[in-house]
């Protein structure tokens, strides 16, 4: 292969990607996105989770061009407790409405627990991390690729390149985590995060009362009961209907089954 970031190289690696983004939505889609960034840089483990304050922290897949089977039980013990002692947590777990993406390398000065560098680090031969972490409205995701002894550290022109492709790798698993999160609420039978996903896609700026009253809307509920559910007054329940149908650009509830019904196809699993 030729040097990381040269036209040859980066055009193979794009290339790689496109395979990835055929995968979203299937069960092998982490393989694929390692097996496409590998193609750009040496890379040995991947990682993705998701965390919400609702429904907390989630494994949504690992990889590994190694031993999958052990970075699978690393995103275990990291989602049952040990995610405390990473540094990068207070990150992902942090309340914002910022959808800037965080780029940031492993810095084992600032991981103050030694076991977490042992668990995750030194017994397993990862010497280095890179990792991406970003928010949607009501959820945070977490994109790490490793590297073992194997492959040694990452070099700064390879960090360069990880970093400048963060809006491709972001897009790409960003829509697989939705993919995979709908998939989720369908199959637990969590009809209102299903909705809310719907609708959301409609317009992402509804605010979180306009968003709760549409979601509602769709499932059937009437105005005293959008108000009782919701711990509010039915005038306030009217005034939120109106502002939020100013922004999708609606007039009326059969409008807005039919702007979820043009989103649906962009949350279902593909065939």
């Amino acid at each position: 292969m030729t040097a990381p970031g040269t036209p040859d190289d980066l055009t193979v690696g794009l290339c790689a990607l496109s395979d990835a983004v055929a995968a979203i939505g299937r069960p092998r889609f982490d393989d694929a996105l390692l097996a496409a960034v590998a193609r750009l840089i040496p890379v040995d483990h991947c990682t993705i989770l998701c965390y919400s304050q609702a429904a907390g922290l989630k494994q949504v897949g690992g990889s590994s061009l190694q031993d999958r089977a052990t970075v699978l039980s690393l995103g275990r013990d990291y989602v049952a407790g040990l995610h405390a002692f990473d540094p990068n947590f207070e990150e992902l777990s942090r309340i914002s409405s910022s959808r800037k993406v965080i780029f940031r390398r492993h810095d084992p000065a600032r991981v103050a627990m030694q076991d977490y560098l042992r668990r995750f680090y030194t017994t397993v031969g990862i010497v280095d991390k890179v990792s991406y972490i970003w928010r949607t409205s009501d959820m945070a995701f977490y994109l790490n690729f490793y590297r073992s002894l194997r492959a040694g550290t990452f070099t700064d022109g390879e960090v360069a390149l990880l970093s400048a492709i963060t809006p491709l790798l972001t897009s790409i698993v960003r829509q697989h985590c939705a993919h995979y999160i709908v998939q989720s609420d369908i199959n637990t039978g969590r009809t209102l995060p299903f909705v809310e996903r719907l609708v959301e896609l409609a317009d992402e700026t509804l605010s979180t009362r306009e968003l709760a009253v549409c979601c509602r809307i769709v499932l059937g509920y009437q105005t005293d009961g959008i108000a009782a559910d919701l711990g509010v007054r039915p005038s306030t329940v009217i005034t939120l209907r109106k502002r939020a149908y100013q922004k999708l650009g609606i007039a009326s509830q059969a409008e807005l089954f039919a702007l979820c019904l043009r989103n649906l196809p962009r949350l279902m699993r593909p065939v």
